[in-house]
């Protein structure tokens, strides 16, 4: 009998589907991943070069990340007992759906790595559509919470891959329910510094836990990412964190780079943001495309005349690879998401997607 390599595997991994990024061609205009468009200056590269190249890499890295907690301290306002760090947000999620039970609940189309990271440690995940132009009502979730084993209450604001912010009222009406359901409630704002309006101040209370990432700012190279939230719960994700999780080098350039570049990453978001609504504008005046208004570094956009799929090979063809998201989700279908490139690769982009939607 033939022994089957893969018969100590678990039944429900064997054929999932993890998250697929794909591969650009050379010399392709990347909008398909929400990074940020503009490079560090060289000065700032040669003091990030000069400060790695001195730390001994044959110790271990600080295990407290005590100077990186301090400068996030420093700029969140955040106590550092409050803080806790993780290779990008999706490590933090991993271990925060470890450390707890119950189902865990989002309104979607949302980011889909709740759902995957659920997935992959077989935790109950319970996904409830949003309004059809993408709000967000609260006042559903008794009818959602109810008969569920008290979980975690999954939001993203500014959400991924719709571009709209949910107003502090409903989330935080969102979190007094949830609490009602013994549910606790974990607010994503990956996409905040494009928006602006954050409940980090809120974060100081039992049941409402806030998760930040560098990356859409223009750090997404460190992967570093940071949840926010009462001390028993830091205490408990220290726990189930691996050993050493930060290595060495993303310390020491996340600090440098905050202590020296953070305004500049501020001013690049300002720019950001300001291409983001000449794109939009843009965009709207393309017969077929409806694009919809974004508090993030990226926009969604509907298409008629022309299906998502076959535009979306027209605009690769072209140089140009932006994100297909219409089959994720039935509320999602005949769209595409673009992420905010530079003023250059707006214009390519527009160009392209103008003669793609005419045929």
């Amino acid at each position: 009998m033939m022994f089957d390599p893969m018969s100590w595997v678990r039944d429900d991994l064997k054929n999932a589907r993890g998250y697929h990024v794909l591969d650009s061609p050379e010399g392709t205009i990347k909008l398909d991943a929400m990074e940020n468009p503009f490079g560090l200056p060289d000065s700032v590269q040669a003091s990030l070069a000069e400060a790695v190249a001195t730390l001994p890499l044959n110790r271990y890295p600080d295990p407290q990340t005590k100077d990186l907690r301090r400068e996030v301290s420093r700029l969140t306002g955040v106590r550092p007992e409050k803080l806790i760090f993780g290779n990008g947000s999706d490590e933090i999620l991993l271990n925060l759906f470890l450390a707890t039970k119950g189902t865990v609940v989002t309104p979607e189309p949302t980011f889909s790595m709740y759902r995957i990271i659920a997935g992959s440690i077989q935790r109950t995940f319970k996904g409830f559509p949003l309004r059809a132009d993408f709000s967000f009502d609260p006042e559903r979730l008794p009818s959602v919470l109810s008969g569920e084993p008290p979980g975690v209450l999954v939001l993203a604001s500014p959400n991924n891959p719709t571009g709209l912010a949910y107003p502090l009222k409903t989330i935080f009406r969102a979190a007094e329910i949830a609490r009602e359901y013994g549910f606790v409630t974990l607010l994503d704002e990956a996409y905040y510094p494009f928006h602006g309006e954050s409940a980090l101040s809120a974060a100081q209370g039992e049941n409402l836990l806030v998760l930040r990432t560098f990356s859409k700012m223009g750090l997404a190279g460190l992967r570093l990412g940071f949840l926010v939230a009462p001390e028993p719960v830091i205490q408990l994700l220290d726990v189930l964190r691996l050993p050493y999780n930060m290595d060495s080098l993303t310390q020491r350039a996340a600090v440098l780079l905050m202590k020296e570049v953070y305004p500049l990453l501020e001013q690049q978001v300002r720019e950001i943001c300001r291409l983001r609504e000449d794109l939009f504008q843009k965009m709207q005046d393309i017969p077929g495309v409806f694009p919809v208004p974004s508090r993030a570094n990226f926009i969604l956009f509907r298409v008629k005349g022309v299906s998502p799929s076959r535009l979306f090979k027209i605009l690769l063809e072209k140089g140009i690879l932006v994100r297909d998201v219409s089959g994720h989700h039935p509320l999602l279908e005949g769209t595409l998401r673009v992420t905010v490139g530079t003023s250059e690769e707006n214009e390519c982009f527009l160009k392209a997607l103008k003669e793609g939607v005419a045929g």
